[in-house]
């Protein structure tokens, strides 16, 4: 049976290799660069280097996506309109990169920039499915006893959004990805109807989150880089969120 999120979810990439052809700046918003001034854990960055390390970082989700390793320092320069002189100046100024160095590892120097900038936040979470399942957990029938929180919730059943359950309201899956570039969650929480965990998986991946927690009987098949933790009815939910942060803790650090 055909996934009945797909043809209400717009403007969505429909997997990790399909990106919207917009100019990668036109993501840097005026509202996002509040958000990370506010989070911004080297105090010591001007605003200035804030603007430039989010494109930066734009550009780099960007070719991630596209399928790129590696990048060069003049390719980062061509594609941001910031001199090579600067980006090179930038990177080696916070440790990022050596003089000389002309090409860097993606996924690292990424994990680097997200952590000047204060995006790595674990104890927040997107979930997806407000069915019986999802609506236990956003009302902490089930993760009482971890700390996470979720702070916003999708599904695809029109009566369904705009409701609020507890503190959260319920949004179109359409959202994920513009709210994911404005709140930077890094974990994305899976509990629709059996069929759809794949598509929704590719959505959380394409807005940049780095742990997917599946409480489906869906196996769900992602690159190398996002880790995936499966919980199923009558498991423990602690259990599960600590595996998960620890393996993402544990990526973080060799990242």
């Amino acid at each position: 049976m055909e996934s009945k999120f797909k043809p209400r979810i717009k403007n969505c990439p429909a997997s990790p290799s399909v990106v919207s052809t917009a100019p990668f700046h036109d993501f840097v918003t005026a509202d996002s660069l509040r958000l990370i001034t506010g989070k911004v854990k080297n105090e010591s960055i001007a605003i200035d280097e804030i603007k430039r390390f989010t494109l930066y970082l734009t550009l780099l989700r960007l070719m991630r996506l596209r399928g790129r390793t590696d990048v060069s320092l003049g390719s980062v320069s061509a594609e941001t309109g910031i001199s090579l002189s600067l980006v090179e100046e930038d990177l080696i100024m916070n440790n990022l990169c050596m003089a000389g160095q002309k090409a860097l590892q993606i996924n690292g120097l990424m994990a680097a920039i997200e952590e000047i900038l204060g995006y790595r936040n674990e104890t927040e979470s997107f979930l997806v499915g407000a069915g019986k399942l999802g609506t236990s957990l956003m009302l902490k029938e089930n993760l009482g006893q971890t700390d996470l929180k979720i702070v916003a919730a999708f599904d695809n059943d029109y009566r369904k959004i705009g409701n609020q359950i507890g503190s959260i309201k319920v949004m179109s899956p359409d959202k994920i990805i513009p709210l994911a570039g404005r709140m930077h969650v890094c974990l994305g929480i899976i509990a629709t109807p059996s069929g759809e965990a794949q598509y929704i998986a590719d959505i959380l991946v394409a807005a940049g989150m780095k742990a997917i927690w599946n409480f489906t009987y869906d196996d769900i098949h992602t690159n190398e880089n996002i880790i995936v933790e499966n919980t199923h009815p009558g498991q423990d939910i602690a259990e599960g969120y600590h595996k998960l942060i620890n393996r993402l803790r544990s990526q973080n650090s060799i990242l």
